[in-house]
């Protein structure tokens, strides 16, 4: 099984968010660049959390390369396609994300390529909450996954920004 994830990040200062894009678009499987772009970002401890990070997955070159990469409305947004665990590394990314800029509005939205099936992601404080779904199975339970799961996943983003198969259906009709 593939899963397909979707990672959104915001950072008020633009600098940052060039250095975060570099980081996961410009390391070429290469650890030690990686290491060296995550101190770039945070002096401190960027190249420890880097570490860390890569001691979790498997092969850098696929879980840690986005297959694309493109901004909207202020966000960068990465797609991955990762094996059966990639809800797990997405999960070690936002992690590793938020403790290398604390400021980092980060969160991630992802499926599976079988079933309707849908996880996401997203910080409340210091706490990362996941949320799981499977739309289309039953009417009024789509109802309840918009108002809820989808309500709280998107607050706060630009209107633009519209993650998930009840959005998608609702936009091809």
């Amino acid at each position: 099984m593939e899963l397909h994830s979707n990672l959104y990040y915001h950072h008020p200062d633009t600098s940052v968010m060039e250095r975060i894009d570099q980081l996961f678009q410009q390391h070429q499987d290469n650890p030690v660049t990686f290491l060296q772009l995550a101190g770039a970002i945070n002096a401190e401890y960027g190249i420890e959390l880097a570490q860390e990070l890569l001691d979790q997955v498997d092969q850098m070159e696929y879980d840690l390369a986005p297959e694309t990469a493109y901004r909207l409305a202020g966000y960068s947004i990465l797609h991955f396609v990762h094996g059966s665990s990639g809800d797990d590394i997405m999960e070690a990314i936002l992690f590793f994300l938020k403790s290398l800029s604390p400021e980092l509005q980060v969160q991630a939205w992802g499926c599976g390529d079988d079933d309707p099936w849908e996880f996401w992601l997203k910080f409340e404080g210091d706490e990362l909450i996941r949320e799981d779904d499977e739309p289309f199975n039953d009417p009024e339970e789509d109802l309840n996954i918009k108002a809820e799961i989808y309500s709280w996943w998107h607050e706060g983003l630009p209107t633009e920004i519209k993650e998930g198969f009840l959005n998608e259906a609702e936009a091809d009709k």
